[in-house]
């Protein structure tokens, strides 16, 4: 089967964040289809600008669409996401005598401007169409507080998410409760498919050998453990979505009590700023900056515990798929999440404890008896972590109603 992925922030190696799209295409290209992944030659998540046309990344086949550039302005990369469509659909052709015509179109959603244009492209090769929803919009938008929900532009995109969902032949959305919501816009019953974030087949085989893994961040770690300090690992972004003021807030109260509780903080986000100021008296918090994924498995794996929160916000409802909640899952001993107990609902296996949201007194207890309690075994870590593989997951993704694989 040819299948065409289409996702404009698609990362992967020396691309940057969001490699879903090229694990899918990895796994897939495993099962005997062929897969090409359409994705911006630029965007604020690539590390450098990718000339448009194909590349062969890692055995991965991508197509760059040319986009255009922006900085930090809102209006630029508005302009860069509204351009996606258009690329696309003139060059769909181009992509079809390189790559053959597609049986299944995959439009990923990190935004909705190009969907329309994916769905016609879909019809015109007589193609499925099938959307990816990674989060709800307009609705995380509105819910985080980033714009009101009487904006225009929320107006568009409300209208854009109904329309998609009715075109769509299936939806795939990485959260587990969402299906309500989307029958409640329009999506038909039995077209809605959970298929979660999950972890590569090559970085669980790397889970076996972590210990070879060399770094000075890693060193740094074992170096307060030498001094019988426990190291607590917060790892991912740091911006509104993310609820890192009450892991630092935990982390107070902690050396307050000098529980002998340290906290090493790894990411970047729009709020890294503030958080340090917020963290400039604690003794047991130290901020570096963001790392390669597999120095963060090593730093995982040499922590006690890690640790992530989210506030508490109605849009968690629908569920919850960080990609950090898997990393932890194979990799660090120990971890706990702050959430409500619904946002966790499928993905429960992946932790170590859960405690509510926004409330650091609750984080810093947990933590406390996570650490005083076992940890889990490398065996353990790595069965769970297979029940997400991306090879699992694929093969999940594409399979029909009713069929085994489809969970």
């Amino acid at each position: 089967m040819n299948i065409w992925l289409l996702h404009p922030f698609a990362g992967g190696p020396g691309l940057g964040r969001h490699w879903r799209p090229f694990w899918l295409a990895d796994a897939w290209r495993r099962m005997g289809h062929r897969v090409v992944v359409v994705s911006a030659g630029f965007h604020h998540l690539h590390r450098e600008a990718r000339a448009a046309g194909p590349q062969r990344i890692n055995d991965v086949d991508f197509w760059f669409l040319d986009t255009p550039r922006y900085g930090s302005g809102s209006l630029g990369r508005l302009r860069n996401n509204l351009s996606f469509g258009p690329a696309v659909r003139s060059t769909a052709n181009a992509i079809a005598a390189q790559f053959g015509k597609p049986d299944l179109m995959i439009a990923s959603s990190p935004h909705l401007f190009f969907i329309s244009a994916a769905h016609q492209i879909a019809r015109h090769f007589d193609a499925r169409f099938w959307l990816e929803v990674r989060d709800l919009w307009p609705e995380s938008i509105v819910a985080l507080g980033m714009t009101p929900a009487w904006h225009p532009l929320m107006k568009v995109l409300g209208w854009k998410e109904r329309a998609a969902y009715r075109a769509a032949d299936r939806v795939i959305c990485l959260l587990a409760g969402a299906e309500a919501h989307m029958r409640a816009r329009g999506l038909p019953a039995g077209k809605f498919l959970w298929v979660p974030n999950g972890v590569s087949d090559g970085e669980i085989q790397s889970a076996l050998t972590i210990e070879k893994l060399d770094h000075p961040l890693i060193d740094r770690i074992n170096q307060l453990k030498q001094q019988g300090v426990r190291v607590v690992l917060y790892a991912g972004g740091m911006g509104p979505p993310n609820a890192v003021e009450a892991i630092l807030d935990a982390a107070s109260i902690l050396g307050e009590a000098n529980s002998g509780i340290h906290f090493v903080m790894i990411g970047s986000g729009t709020s890294r700023v503030a958080l340090k100021q917020r963290a400039a008296g604690l003794a047991n918090v130290e901020f570096h900056d963001e790392v390669d994924r597999s120095i963060v498995h090593g730093m995982l794996h040499a922590s006690d515990c890690a640790v992530v929160a989210f506030h508490k916000n109605a849009l968690y409802h629908h569920g919850i798929s960080p990609n950090k909640l898997f990393d932890y899952g194979l990799f660090a001993p120990r971890s706990v999440i702050a959430c409500e107990e619904r946002a966790l609902v499928g993905l429960e296996d992946l932790v170590t404890a859960r405690c509510a949201p926004d409330d650091p007194g609750a984080l810093a207890a947990s933590l406390r008896a996570v650490l005083n309690g076992p940890v889990r075994s490398r065996a353990e870590r790595v069965a769970i972590a297979e029940r997400y593989s991306y090879s699992t997951l694929a093969a999940q993704y594409l399979a029909e109603p009713g069929d085994p694989a489809q969970v």
